[in-house]
């Protein structure tokens, strides 16, 4: 394990007041601990329905637990940073020494629990808190509570192993005899660490098969007053507790009989089925401690020689994965490129079909405005042509009328210009009449001319004066 953290590991840790007083209890912390798959999830939303605050921030449910861990989802990422830190991990069957983190880190991580806890819970005088991995190092929980001047009071969840090994089978793909270490080594850890607590040991069959007399000595146990009477949570418990959530089941009986199976995880679980009845049974503690020490004689030798080759093989199986996700993210990137240029492809198809409907479209609608174009000019030109034939056979009679007009025309013209040439030859006569006249008369005029202006007529005209003027007197 990690004995030696990197500087930078010990940053942001927080130190502890040693000379800080103890002062009384002010809230009460109940801890669900037990092995993963063993009913802890049944056993904390109870504890809910009864009134006990459950964390803000809660890990969700999933496919193999679909009514939800009740789980704080911060704490589980601080836990396994630790656990990480400290060279181990979730599913480390060897036990946990927290002394390998160093006293740094050590004061980190009890700080950083101490304010999620307050940050998840806050002032809440009663609350439930449980996660796993817990169940490995509850003295460093213990610790945290106890400065932090909550009361803490135990549930340890039993389920037979078997169930619990064909549950981590079937959710993780874990082998048999791993699975039994593992739950081997959180249910022993679990028990010895909380002998001088208030505690209580109930089993996730006994609970799915009646859950009053479970709930009635946990109440009795650990001295609770809930904060939901149990009268009044009693329809949702019993909803709560269903045997449709139980997908594994395993018999006592079976448990003995599987050769798979080593003995100490059998008695171990005879052990404390014994608990649940007598928590303080010592005989049932005499062999669970007889088994935790053989148990922890052989985990380092065992240990030591698996979890590395095991890391080993993880980090060669992770490095291989790396490539296979690089690989695939490279072929996934190139796939969405494709996808993208398919779909614009498609989108571009679309747009053209889009627009050669609408030219179909448009083409229709022209074609049947030409159609009709082409009816009302064919129904004009043929009443056009009606028009013209009347109008021709107008126009004809006109042309025979006009012809006969200008017949006659013709004939009034003949006779207009023989009369022309009468009245012309008549002009003519007349004016040779009106010259010779003209002339004749000139010359009757010169000859008057020369009588005025002769002797003789002067002489007369003074005596015509004369005899004019004697007859006026």
């Amino acid at each position: 394990m990690n004995k030696h953290p990197s500087p930078e590991n010990t940053r942001d840790a927080t130190p502890v007041d040693r000379k800080a007083k103890p002062k009384a209890a002010e809230r009460t912390c109940i801890m669900v601990l037990g092995m993963h798959r063993s009913g802890t999830s049944a056993l904390t939303g109870a504890i809910g329905l009864l009134g006990a605050e459950l964390p803000k921030n809660m890990l969700g449910a999933n496919p193999t637990n679909p009514a939800g861990h009740w789980e704080p989802a911060r704490l589980i990422e601080l836990h396994d940073q630790m656990l990480t830190e400290a060279g181990s991990s979730w599913d480390d069957w060897r036990s946990f020494d927290q002394a390998d983190l160093g006293a740094p880190r050590l004061r980190f991580y009890k700080a950083e629990i101490a304010r999620l806890i307050d940050e998840e819970y806050g002032s809440a005088p009663v609350f439930v808190l449980k996660e796993p991995r817990i169940s490995r190092f509850v003295p460093l929980y213990a610790e945290v509570l106890k400065r932090m001047r909550v009361d803490v009071r135990y549930v340890l969840t039993e389920r037979n192993p078997l169930a619990v090994v064909a549950s981590l089978e079937k959710r993780g793909s874990f082998t048999h005899g791993f699975s039994a270490l593992l739950w081997l080594r959180h249910e022993l850890e679990a028990e010895y660490a909380t002998r001088d607590y208030p505690r209580v040991f109930l089993s996730y069959e006994t609970m799915l098969d009646d859950w009053r007399p479970g709930v009635e000595r946990m109440t009795a146990a650990l001295q609770i007053k809930w904060p939901q009477p149990i009268a009044d949570a009693e329809t949702a418990l019993s909803t709560h507790f269903s045997v449709a959530h139980q997908h594994h089941v395993a018999s006592r009986e079976r448990l003995e009989a599987d050769p798979r199976t080593t003995r100490w995880v059998k008695d171990t679980y005879s052990a404390l089925m014994i608990l649940e009845r007598d928590p303080n049974d010592a005989g049932a503690m005499a062999r669970l401690d007889t088994i935790r020490d053989a148990f922890n004689s052989v985990s380092p030798v065992f240990g030591e020689a698996f979890f590395p080759e095991m890391r080993v093989r993880t980090g060669m199986t992770a490095e291989k994965y790396s490539q296979i996700v690089h690989l695939a993210e490279t072929q996934a990137g190139e796939i969405d490129r494709r996808m993208e240029e398919l779909e614009s492809l498609r989108r571009e198809m679309v747009e053209k079909d889009a627009s050669l409907a609408r030219q179909q479209d448009a083409l229709q609608h022209l074609t049947d405005a030409q159609l009709a174009r082409i009816e009302a000019l064919t129904a004009d030109r043929e009443a056009r042509e009606r028009d013209a034939g009347a109008r021709e056979i107008e126009l004809m009679a006109e042309v025979d009328r006009l012809a006969q007009i200008v017949g006659e025309a013709e004939g009034q013209s003949q006779f207009l210009t023989q009369e022309l040439e009468g009245l012309r030859a008549s002009q003519e006569k007349i004016l040779r009449e009106r010259d010779q006249a003209l002339s004749a008369k000139q010359h009757v005029l010169e000859e008057l001319e020369a009588v005025y202006t002769s002797y003789v007529w002067r002489m007369a005209s003074m005596f015509r004066r004369k005899t004019k003027s004697k007859s006026a007197q």
